[in-house]
């Protein structure tokens, strides 16, 4: 039996760091290494007949064939039926093996190379370029991050959306304290700004009148839609007037200042709404 393979430039080691700078190739049909100490399992071959074919043509004794795998922040990619060839120069994976025998897909770019699910389209390594090579790299360091970091980069996502970005393993990290509050969550997440203490203070009654307008979600057995309320600040005290249209907010209004004229002698002095239409207007 014979394997060929065209570059040997794919180290194999389970350790991260030992498998840094080794760039690798998809021109070879086995994965190869030198020593049956990078093996987790191992079997001996009886019949040395069995050659690699190397480039140059040369033929590589074969001693017997193992088992490895490749450590990922997600799942593990094994290495199935790997050469111990000791003569080689250096260990190699075949990028054919590698796919058909994990179902991934490797892409490569100008940047690096990716090593993927083929049905989930997970990343499963990913290992940087800057020379003329693609070489094997250490995990990046993304795994360590801790939650509170990835809360701010993937832009303020909230308690749930992390936690299943974590469960279904995007993201790798401790568990969110939901006890912890982001500043900027709160001045970017809120609709309005906060209210300034009112510093205004009234001394006699009706000096300012409050007013707003309340949309009941039930029509009343009379027709009535709407209540328009009207607040004393002094005293606090309400008045709520039941109505069918917006547009008798006014002559609400009218009939309670001629109230308050008639019973108390008094006026009016300020008169504080939201500025909608129903006060907006000329009547106003």
């Amino acid at each position: 039996m014979i394997f060929i393979l065209d570059r040997l430039i794919f180290y194999l080691k389970t350790d991260p760091n030992r498998t840094a700078n080794t760039p690798m190739d998809s021109g070879a049909t086995s994965h190869t290494t030198t020593s049956r100490g990078n093996l987790s399992s191992y079997s001996p071959i009886s019949h040395l007949n069995q050659k690699v074919i190397v480039g140059s043509g040369q033929g590589i004794p074969i001693h017997g064939t193992g088992y490895t795998q490749l450590t990922t922040s997600n799942q593990p990619i094994h290495l199935n039926h790997v050469l111990h060839a000791p003569k080689i120069i250096k260990n190699l994976i075949s990028v054919r093996q590698l796919t058909t025998d994990n179902n991934v897909s490797v892409s490569f770019d100008p940047f690096g190379f990716t090593v993927s699910d083929f049905q989930t389209g997970i990343t499963l390594l990913r290992c940087n370029s800057r020379g003329a090579l693609y070489p094997v790299t250490p995990p990046n360091n993304f795994v360590s991050l801790t939650s509170s970091i990835w809360h701010n980069r993937l832009g303020h996502p909230g308690v749930s959306v992390l936690n299943s970005l974590r469960k279904n393993k995007f993201i790798c990290c401790e568990p969110f304290n939901t006890s912890v509050i982001c500043d900027s969550c709160v001045l970017g997440k809120q609709v309005k700004l906060p209210f300034f203490n009112s510093k205004t203070a009234t001394l006699m009654p009706f000096d300012i009148l409050h007013s707003d307008l309340w949309t009941s979600p039930i029509l009343s057995s009379a027709g009535h839609k709407y209540y328009v309320l009207f607040l004393d600040d002094f005293t606090n005290f309400l008045w709520t007037f039941p109505i069918s249209r917006k547009s008798q907010v006014f002559e609400m209004f009218k009939s309670l200042t001629s109230l308050i004229h008639t019973q108390f002698l008094k006026n009016v002095k300020s008169f504080q709404c939201d500025n909608g239409d129903k006060y907006n207007n000329e009547l106003f």
